[in-house]
């Protein structure tokens, strides 16, 4: 019988060299593989084989580290600067931004939801934020820049709770069977276009299956977020 190899003594030698990059390496693939519980500054450190005062003298503290992680996944975002048209230049970064959430879902709901703290990771808004001033909105920039960025992050936050935390065969067949079985006079609506909104809906959904995925929502909403701040811009600078 092989003997279990023993566990890393918090303080013993690294198998890596402890550097700020080692640390938020080792932090991002944490929260990647393990999910949002698994990171903290204790947790990291006890990875390493080092005690958390190690970590804060490399790289700060929990919300400075998340902020190293956050800068981490946003570097895996190209903006798509081949693009002249601004409504393609916005279409095809906000599906970039999707697409790597949910390759790396549980680092893109964390750093989305928490507070971090680097001001590397304005690069994306600083971007948007140009693209915008070319469209002659006046004072209007601030609220289309916000719905922007809050009905996207917020679509975006929502289909990853789905990925981030699937309900186990079993009790997706009960949530099924649950939802199938709506009372027509408690919820009359989702039941007469219930056809329509099984598991394809946020909030009716049971199942994480790519037969079932939310690209033509994503793009629906896009398309009315783009149509609402075109019909913002001045008329000598409107153009599609």
């Amino acid at each position: 019988m092989t003997a279990a190899t023993p566990a890393r003594k918090r303080g013993a030698r690294a198998e890596v060299p402890i550097t700020a990059d080692a640390i938020v390496e080792t932090a991002f693939r944490m929260i990647d593989e393990r999910g949002a519980d698994s990171f903290s500054m204790r947790a990291v450190a006890n990875e390493l084989g080092v005690f958390p005062a190690t970590l804060y003298w490399h790289v700060g503290d929990r919300s400075q580290l998340l902020g190293l992680v956050e800068l981490t996944w946003v570097q895996g975002i190209e903006l798509p600067d081949h693009l002249t048209d601004w409504r393609e230049w916005m279409v095809e970064l906000a599906r970039r931004y999707r697409a790597h959430a949910l390759r790396h879902p549980h680092v893109a709901r964390l750093v989305t939801v928490e507070r971090a703290r680097n001001v590397e990771t304005l690069r994306i808004p600083d971007a948007i934020i140009g693209k915008l001033s070319e469209l002659g909105l006046g004072d209007q920039i601030v609220h289309a820049y916000n719905a922007l960025m809050g009905a996207v992050r917020g679509f975006v936050v929502l289909e990853l709770s789905m990925a981030t935390d699937p309900p186990p065969p079993a009790e997706a067949d009960d949530l099924e069977a649950e939802m199938s079985g709506l009372d027509p006079e408690q919820f009359p609506h989702i039941t007469q276009h219930f056809h329509l909104f099984a598991d394809r809906a946020l909030s009716i959904r049971w199942n994480e299956d790519a037969a079932r995925s939310l690209d033509d929502s994503y793009d629906y909403l896009l398309r009315l977020l783009l149509d609402g701040i075109a019909s913002q811009m001045q008329p000598r600078r409107r153009r599609t």
